[in-house]
């Protein structure tokens, strides 16, 4: 079922379309060669065959299949930990890491509780504006998320949530990554205007800043989430597991499931917008593996409507 859902059915049928066409023509060649009996053309037949395969659709839907090596800025943070799980999860990836300033997490989440999970990721330490070890972590990366945020003054917000995701949107340029994942915010793209003196202010500028770089340098490769508040069980220092569910998954109930009374919510200038747009953990994580695995020809801007449809899948 879970494959199901990440591979929409229209693109199974072009899988099996293009897959159709490459048996065809092998098979035309192939009575070409049982009939031949010169050289030249047996050698001709297998340069044709070979430059035919290599360039089918089919070959490049397996080239794109391939498993990548997945790197995840600010992995050991709440959402972080959240797609570093879902991407072991799913198998797509030979690799999974992490670059943070810390590292490896001291109190991993639920999700990373277990040990032997959490070993499996390569936890890298790091500044985000350091170049050089930007370019270190970089290297050999196929596809990179960036999941760093932070709240403070507007200058500090701006500079975490967009100028760290910019600067790393120019080093993957450098080192040739293939795919880039966001996750942004549902406030970015909206019809409100922010003026500086609006709260969070920084934030959500500093969020539409890294969009634009990211949709500027990979058009046809992006994967960007724009959710609201995003609850789940979430570790706090020596408290222990904090069970935001059970805040939001009932203000997300109640703004998005009782007609009139969810519109009327949803109609409040900002605070509706947020109430709306509350997601599970799980669906954040799972919607942003699908955006950067399975979706190879394509960029991908997911409201959190659309991301709360991953919901459906079993939560980890």
């Amino acid at each position: 079922r879970a494959t199901l859902l990440a591979a929409p059915p229209c693109s199974l049928l072009a899988r099996f379309i293009a897959f159709t066409a490459l048996l065809s023509s092998i098979k035309r060649n192939l009575r070409v060669l049982v009939r031949a009996t010169d050289s030249s053309l047996i050698t001709s037949f297998l340069h044709c065959s070979l430059s035919s395969l290599v360039h089918s659709p089919w070959c490049n839907y397996v080239r794109n299949s391939i498993m990548q090596r997945l790197l995840v800025l600010g992995g050991n943070g709440y959402v972080g930990q959240n797609i570093c799980r879902a991407a072991l999860d799913s198998g797509k990836f030979s690799a999974v890491a992490s670059l943070s300033r810390s590292g490896r997490p001291s109190n991993p989440g639920p999700c990373l509780a277990n040990a032997d999970m959490l070993d499996k990721v390569d936890w890298l330490e790091g500044d985000i504006f350091d170049s050089q070890r930007r370019d270190e972590t970089f290297e050999g990366a196929d596809v990179i998320v960036s999941t760093i945020g932070a709240f403070g003054s507007n200058d500090f917000m701006e500079k975490v949530c967009g100028d760290a995701t910019v600067e790393a949107v120019d080093t993957a340029v450098k080192h040739n990554v293939s795919r880039f994942g966001f996750v942004s915010s549902t406030q970015v793209g909206g019809s409100m205007e922010f003026s500086p003196s609006f709260p969070l202010y920084g934030y959500f500028k500093g969020k539409e800043k890294a969009e634009s770089a990211i949709l500027e340098a990979f058009p046809d490769a992006h994967a960007i989430l724009r959710p609201g508040f995003v609850y789940g069980p979430r570790n706090v220092g020596s408290i222990g597991p904090l069970p935001l569910h059970l805040v939001g998954a009932p203000i997300s109930f109640v703004s998005t499931q009782l007609g009139p009374v969810s519109s009327l919510i949803q109609s409040i200038p900002f605070v509706g917008t947020e109430c709306g747009s509350m997601v599970p953990v799980h669906a954040v994580s799972k919607a942003m593996v699908h955006g950067v695995s399975d979706e190879p020809r394509r960029g991908l801007v997911l409201s959190a409507s659309e991301i709360r449809k991953y919901s459906m899948l079993d939560p980890q």
